[in-house]
């Protein structure tokens, strides 16, 4: 039983995350931020707690990074168009344009045997868009919040996405000149 708690966390954020949407379109950005930074948290703790109780599954994989993009989706589409305060939406091009690339991507080399796992830029560039959607809810709330850390957030979470993309990227070259390699041997 405790080794399905990981899966249930990741299965909890897939199904609430879209209460971020309905909150911030429904002009209660408290709320959409309260569950916005719950959800995350849920992200932190099922990782923790799978490596913990040694319940690292087929399905967490597939479900937590699943659960993680629908979140930040969620976050994005919310901070970029429904709050007061917001942020320009070429992030959420951005991040929407890596994830269709990479799961176009790790769809067709699966069919090689590929396993896409995710990268610790990627990690990185999750917790930065993380922190990026939490300040915009927070100068929402407290509009003492300097301009520049929003702005700083975002250059870096640019940054970021785009340097995971490129790592993403280049892991699915490798992973293909290796394959050749290995069949002309």
């Amino acid at each position: 039983m405790q080794k399905s708690i990981p899966n249930v966390l990741s299965a909890v954020r897939l199904i609430m995350s879209p209460l971020v949407l309905v909150t911030a379109y429904r002009g209660d950005p408290v709320l959409s931020g309260g569950f916005f930074l719950i959800l995350a948290v849920t992200d932190a703790l099922d990782g923790l707690l799978a490596r913990i109780l040694k319940a690292e599954t087929l399905t967490g994989k597939v479900l937590d990074p699943l659960a993680d993009k629908v979140l930040l989706l969620a976050g994005l589409v919310s901070t970029c168009y429904l709050l007061p305060s917001r942020i320009d939406p070429l992030i959420l091009n951005l991040v929407l344009a890596r994830d269709l690339a990479l799961v176009g991507g790790s769809l067709m080399l699966m069919r090689v045997g590929f396993v896409p796992t995710p990268s610790p830029a990627g990690k990185v560039a999750t917790v930065s868009l993380v922190f990026l959607v939490s300040a915009v809810y927070l100068k929402n709330l407290w509009s003492h919040l300097p301009e520049v850390v929003i702005n700083l957030l975002y250059r870096l979470s640019l940054a970021l996405v785009i340097l995971s993309w490129a790592d993403y990227t280049l892991r699915g070259l490798k992973f293909i000149t290796d394959k050749l390699i290995m069949e002309r041997r």
